[in-house]
């Protein structure tokens, strides 16, 4: 390397492969400007970056400008300077100091080698100037670079303009600087002067600037901390700092303000002092009432107790102790003024084990059982409220039955049965307390066996509505439970509401229908004892009506035996001996059409539910009371009922309700079944044979 050897050397620093010689190597090319060996020594250091450089280096043909550059690489800028000035480019010695940020030299050499960039290198040495804290020479630079600048440039005439305005704001010409940032109308240039004037306690202009920029938390701020709550009224409702709106509240409190303060307090979510406003400042009881009730907060609960009680607001003062968490107090309050019930109120059914237990004791020692008796239960105590509610008598079975069933213990329902069977007063109660008692238990096959005495009752009295609304609940809480239905009381449903439907069947003039679900009445009129002459007389003239003469003649002749035929009404009583007179030979079509068993194909009538040949029994159309068929198959969307969808859609368009559960039904809600196989399926294993317990 002494002796200028670089290919010798080359070859022996591959052999010895140590970076430091490698960089020396290149220092040594550098100085002697043999810029291809200083870049093959430098890809061997590895310096990539100097391997770059010298790449563009390597283009450079005038040795002077060369050797500017690697005297700038050897940080030479004095030297540096000279070649370059003496090179075929002289400009390179500019660019030098603006690529080492010299703006004081760039300066000086722009000033005879480009003058078309004094603007720029003046703004960026204002900047330089203006971050080193010399204001003055950097608002100098700032003017100088609007000078003779093309107005095309308005980016260079905002940074400007925005480095003038914070510098004149940081000289102390503040009317000077804001003019210039409201002028610019730049939320970032806004933002930047109001920080400066915040910084120099110039609280009023800063927050100017701060709600120019959109920032609209610090202006208030600073508005607030003036106490100019006019500038800082309308900023209010753009804040959604809950610490501003606190302080803005706590100064208008102060003032005197205190509507303004309450709005300013609810915008903070400072609900104590709401609560504190509305008792002691604006006598708006009702509002803080409301707030405690809604939020449930305990300290406002405490402020809002206080005030009840210093207003003699006794039931107030209990309820928002109880809110407060401050139960023992407000129970003794309750108890010193008689007021249990707001108490019991206040608690709820989610009290503790403690305050049931001395709430049922309370109204134990006055007599006031029933009451007793619910809190006993609610305390888990249910031996002693069954005893009680007994002893209050049959007004509270009810409430004996839903003990009976949270408690789940034999002793308590056998204690209950025998109440309900008259053991202890030999007054038999009503059987559907006895029902509900098996519902309330979930023993759901013995409420079906006491379902069916109760409808067997109600039907015997001619309460056929009731009947059918009993069997059919009970036949839902069967189906909910997934349990076996058993056939009688299927029948007994299916037979009511056939009766139940012939009333509309008749009133759209389908007399075949009405005559064929009168007819499965007349089959089972021994379960309606109370009405069988006009169920019998319907019967008549309905099968007359359809044509169905031999079923006309056979029960006319039943009417006409001496039991019945003093019954039958006087202006069907010709109408009927008529008949019976003369019987006249049947229509041939009238009757029942013939439809295949959707279980086994054989052919039977279509009002016929049971088949013969397989003995499975087939659903019944809950509209027209008729056999289901495959083709023509839906469902009530309430109750889950089938029904014929032909038939359907004729009934809702009279009355847009379902004739098994007189829910509202639209038709657009049915159901379209196109297979109703795994239906016809269920509805085959829903029957057991065993009768009910």
């Amino acid at each position: 390397l002494g002796l200028n050897r670089f290919q010798l050397a080359f070859k022996i620093g591959l052999a010895l492969n140590r970076p430091e010689l490698w960089k020396a190597m290149g220092r040594r090319c550098l100085e002697c400007l043999d810029i291809v060996w200083a870049k093959k020594a430098y890809r061997q250091a590895p310096e990539p970056g100097m391997v770059l450089y010298l790449e563009r280096l390597q283009s450079v043909e005038d040795k002077l400008q060369l050797s500017g550059h690697v005297s700038a690489l050897f940080s030479n800028f004095t030297k540096a300077t000279d070649y370059f000035l003496k090179s075929c480019c002289p400009e390179a010695a500019l660019d030098m100091h603006c690529d080492f940020q010299q703006w004081e030299q760039a300066l000086t050499l722009a000033q005879t080698l480009a003058p078309h960039q004094l603007p720029e290198i003046f703004l960026k040495s204002a900047l330089q100037c203006e971050g080193k804290g010399e204001h003055q020479q950097a608002q100098t630079h700032f003017e100088q670079a609007m000078r003779d600048v093309h107005p095309a440039r308005k980016e260079h005439f905002t940074q400007c303009k925005a480095g003038l305005a914070r510098t004149s704001l940081r000289l102390g010409d503040l009317n000077r600087g804001m003019q210039l940032a409201v002028e610019l109308q730049s939320p970032a240039v806004c933002k930047d002067c109001a920080s400066i004037l915040k910084d120099m306690r110039q609280n009023a202009e800063a927050a100017q600037l701060f709600e120019n920029a959109g920032e609209f938390d610090q202006a208030a701020w600073l508005y607030i901390k003036d106490k100019n709550f006019e500038a800082a009224d309308p900023l209010m409702n753009k804040i959604r700092t809950p610490k501003l709106h606190l302080a803005y509240a706590n100064a208008k409190e102060t003032r005197g303000a205190y509507k303004d303060a309450l709005v300013a307090y609810e915008r903070a979510e400072d609900l104590d002092s709401v609560v504190r406003i509305c008792l002691d400042k604006l006598n708006d009881s009702a509002r803080a009432f409301r707030i405690v009730r809604e939020k449930r907060i305990v300290s406002c609960a405490r402020l809002v107790a206080e005030y009840c009680r210093k207003n003699s607001n006794i039931c107030g003062a209990i309820e928002f102790l109880l809110l407060a968490k401050n139960d023992e107090e407000a129970y003794q309050l309750a108890e010193r003024h008689d007021e249990m019930e707001t108490f019991e109120q206040g608690i709820g059914e989610e009290g503790t084990h403690e305050q049931h237990m001395t709430i049922a004791r309370y109204y134990e020692q006055r007599n006031l059982l029933s009451n007793a008796a619910r809190h006993y239960a609610l305390a888990e105590e249910y031996a002693i409220a069954l005893k009680l509610y007994l002893k209050v008598g049959e007004k509270e079975i009810d409430n004996a039955i839903v003990v009976v069933g949270k408690a789940k213990m034999d002793a308590l329902t056998h204690q209950l049965i025998d109440y309900l069977m008259g053991e202890s007063d030999n007054i038999p109660k009503d059987h559907n307390y006895v029902y509900r008692l098996h519902k309330e238990l979930g023993h759901y096959m013995q409420a079906a066996g006491t379902a069916l005495i109760i409808a067997k009752q109600e039907q015997e009295i001619g309460n056929y509505k009731q009947a059918h609304t009993l069997l059919y609940r009970t036949y839902q809480d069967l189906r909910k439970q997934k349990l076996a239905l058993p056939q009688e009381l299927w029948r007994r449903l299916m037979i009511l509401h056939s009766y139940v439907i012939v009333k509309r069947l008749v009133k759209i003039g389908d007399h075949t229908n009405a005559a064929l679900m009168l007819l499965r009445v007349a089959k089972n009129i021994q379960q309606f004892p109370a009405h069988i002459v006009p169920i019998l007389t319907s019967v008549v003239i309905e099968c007359q009506r359809a044509k169905m003469t031999q079923e006309a003649y056979q029960y006319a002749c039943m009417l006409m035996r001496p039991e019945h035929r003093p019954q039958v009404a006087d202006q069907y009583k010709k109408k009927i001996e008529n008949i019976v007179r003369k019987p006249a030979a049947s229509e041939p079509g009238a009757g029942d059409a013939q439809a295949p068993c959707m279980y086994c194909g054989g052919n039977l009538g279509t009002a016929q539910l049971d088949c013969p040949m397989c003995q499975n029994i087939s659903p019944f159309c809950i509209v027209s009371g008729m056999r289901m068929l495959k083709d023509d198959w839906t469902t009530c969307p309430s109750c889950n009922f089938p029904a014929k969808r032909t038939c359907f859609l004729e009934a809702l368009a009279t009355v847009e309700q379902c004739p098994m559960c007189d829910d509202a039904v639209k038709a657009e809600d049915l159901p379209i079944v196109n297979d109703p196989a795994s239906l016809i399926a269920e509805y085959k294993s829903l029957f057991q044979t065993v009768e009910p317990i």
